[in-house]
């Protein structure tokens, strides 16, 4: 099991005025089409960085949730020397991406009996996996037996949704 990407939230005393951001944060850009939301990268470790009017701002690219305080206040030290000033207020996790594996290839056609009653999906034409939904998480599953997991927001959760997958898969 490997966590390979985190989102968080940061959420700052105040409102963003996003033009003053964009002006005095080198780096920062808007993206095409006119998007509410100014896009920022920070170095080392190109983590992705999406600033909203309400004052928050997402952080994305982080695999340890101990890492996410320290680049926020990266973020905002950087802000700081940029002359716009905020303070984080709090911070929350969303969603906790994983990779792992069930160890064998995987037979579909098995898999999907096996799982008709739950909230599974297959569109071959469209994406090489099986989405499995359940407790609010995804999971996407392929023939070479490697998962997927979306849809985390504790760590806690994580082994025991790995293990309910494995267990199905390896009972079929």
């Amino acid at each position: 099991m490997k966590i390979v990407n985190i989102v968080a939230t940061v959420i700052l005393n105040g409102p963003l005025d996003l033009n003053r951001v964009y002006e005095h944060l080198p780096g920062s850009k808007f993206p095409k089409g006119g998007s509410p939301w100014l896009q920022y990268r920070i170095q080392p470790g190109n983590y992705y960085t999406t600033f909203y009017k309400s004052g928050k701002f997402l952080i994305t690219g982080v695999v340890s949730p101990e890492d996410i305080r320290p680049i926020a206040d990266r973020i905002i030290s950087i802000m700081e020397n940029n002359d716009v000033h905020m303070k984080i207020t709090d911070i929350r996790i969303h969603n906790f991406v994983v990779v792992d594996t069930i160890g064998h290839e995987v037979k579909f056609d098995q898999v999907m009996a096996s799982m008709s009653n739950m909230n599974v999906e297959y569109e071959p034409e469209q994406f090489p996996a099986i989405i499995i939904k359940k407790d609010g998480h995804s999971f996407l599953l392929f023939r070479s037996g490697k998962i997927i997991l979306t849809g985390v927001k504790e760590i806690e959760s994580i082994l025991p949704a790995l293990d309910w997958l494995k267990k199905e898969i390896n009972e079929i």
